[in-house]
C-alpha cells in the first residue's frame, strides 16, 4: 500500500514539476497540496507591470520623409503609388524600419519625384550626401 501511494505521489509530482519549476518551487520537499497552494498564491498576486517597449526616437530621415509628404498634401498611399512602391514598403521607409539610404537609386528618384524634392532632401548618410555634392559640381 505504501508503495502504491509513493508511486501516486511521484506521478503527481511529475505532472506538477514543470508548473512548479516555473514558479521556482522545490517539488521534492513539498506535498501536492502545498505545491498547489503555492501556485495559486503566486497566480493571485498582483501582476507585475511589464516594461513597455517603445519605438526608438524618429531619426531625421523619418522626420524628413513625413514632413515632405505632409507638406505636399499627400497620403502615404499616394506617394507609394506614384513611386511605384507597395504601401507597406513606403510606410517602412517613413517609419525608419527600412533604411532609405540603402535603397536603390531608382526607388530614391521615384520617391523624390512623388514628393517633388531632391535626393539631398531625403538622404541622411553623410558619405552619400558628400558624393552627391561632388557629382553635382
Amino acid at each position: 500500500m505504501d508503495r502504491r501511494k509513493e508511486l501516486e505521489k511521484m506521478n503527481v509530482l511529475r505532472e506538477l514539476a514543470p508548473l512548479a519549476a516555473s514558479y521556482s518551487l522545490d517539488v521534492d520537499h513539498l506535498k501536492k497540496s502545498e505545491i498547489i497552494d503555492a501556485i495559486l498564491a503566486h497566480e493571485c498576486k498582483e501582476p507585475e507591470t511589464k516594461e513597455v517597449k517603445r519605438r526608438p526616437p524618429r531619426n531625421a530621415a523619418q522626420t524628413k520623409l513625413k514632413a515632405l509628404r505632409v507638406k505636399s498634401g499627400l497620403k502615404q498611399k499616394d506617394v507609394a503609388l506614384e513611386a511605384g512602391l507597395k504601401l507597406p514598403v513606403y510606410s517602412q521607409y517613413e517609419q525608419g524600419i527600412r533604411n532609405i539610404d540603402g535603397c536603390k537609386l531608382i526607388t530614391l528618384l521615384n520617391i523624390c519625384n512623388a514628393l517633388n524634392c531632391s535626393l539631398q532632401d531625403i538622404l541622411e548618410d553623410q558619405e552619400t550626401l558628400e558624393a552627391l555634392r561632388e557629382y553635382n559640381n
